[in-house]
């Protein structure tokens, strides 16, 4: 015991230091842990969003065909209508359609 004691007295200064390399190298492993997590997160994060921007893509795709197909089958009336004034439509509702899209997304993501 006394051994121990006067090698913990002789070596203080050498045994604080060490201390303090060896709990810096235990800090990085685990800032580096932390850091390869994060990265991982982006990645599925990134994947995510282009699933869902891809998902988008195909229903905004899908609907103006299947509006094409109504205005086929509506009366002859209804299709007095110009082009652009359906251009015109069409391309609020895609506004519309982004910017609830973007309130989704802020509100999921922040």
């Amino acid at each position: 015991m006394e051994k121990i004691v006067s090698f913990l007295q002789n070596y203080n200064e050498i045994l604080t230091e060490a201390f303090i390399v060896l709990m810096s190298l235990v800090l990085i492993i685990f800032l580096a842990r932390i850091l390869r997590q994060i990265k991982r997160l982006n990645l599925s994060l990134t994947s995510i969003t282009q699933n869902i921007q891809a998902y988008f893509d195909v229903i905004l795709q899908e609907e103006p065909q299947k509006a094409e197909e109504q205005t086929v089958q509506q009366d002859p009336v209804q299709n007095k209508r110009t082009a652009e004034e359906n251009d015109f439509e069409e391309q609020e509702r895609r506004k519309q359609e982004e910017e609830v899209f973007n309130a989704v997304l802020q509100e999921y993501f922040s």
